[in-house]
């Protein structure tokens, strides 16, 4: 290549250079800026969690060893005084469950709370050995006075169900067993109740 040829090159190159230099398009001028509007967002609606209608498991209740602290430690000689089993509630209303115990001996429960102005204590025993010599005695006392609110004396396998319509209270149960397998004492209340707890 020739140094004409170099100098040739160099020379087209400045003049498109310059042409496209003076031949360029406007700049736009920036104007004002837009307020950029910001996107609404939707309110968040949190939904409150719904109140269970029925609690997913009954508490199990168990024996204390703690007895002597507790202001009736003996069951009365005589719990027929409490009659026999209470009708049974009326309707179709489904029974709520929320505590129970399932044992196959005697002896005093820990202190429950019951927050409901109206529950029963459904009462299931089972004799298998000897069930002419069953024999279940329950009685349900306040902590607090210690007065005994209900009780049940059953000589055979079958059940008993006794309303208790006193609630917002410390309670504990004395039961003694002879010739029992086994028993269930389940705590249950009505819908209208589990829901307006007394405290």
């Amino acid at each position: 290549m020739d140094k004409g040829d170099v100098f040739s090159i160099l020379a087209a190159l400045l003049i498109v250079s310059a042409l496209a230099l003076a031949f360029r398009p406007p700049v736009a001028e920036a104007g004002p800026e837009i307020p950029e509007i910001p996107t609404p967002t939707p309110p968040i609606t949190v939904t409150p969690a719904p109140t269970p209608a029925m609690p997913l498991e009954p508490t199990r209740l168990s024996y204390t060893t703690n007895v002597w602290d507790y202001p009736c430690c003996h069951l009365p000689g005589n719990l027929t005084y409490y009659g026999g089993s209470d009708p049974p509630w009326k309707g179709t209303q489904e029974i709520i469950p929320f505590a129970y115990i399932e044992e196959g001996r005697g002896g005093i429960t820990e202190v429950f709370h019951v927050p409901y102005a109206v529950w029963r204590l459904n009462c299931s025993i089972s004799s298998t050995i000897r069930p002419q010599a069953a024999d279940f005695k329950m009685a349900l006392v306040e902590l607090e006075s210690g007065t005994i609110v209900e009780g049940a004396d059953l000589h055979y396998p079958g059940s008993i169900i006794k309303n208790v319509e006193r609630g917002g209270k410390d309670f504990y149960l004395i039961v003694s067993v002879d010739e029992v397998d086994s028993y269930r004492i389940t705590l249950e209340t009505l819908p209208e109740y589990f829901s307006a707890p007394l405290g």
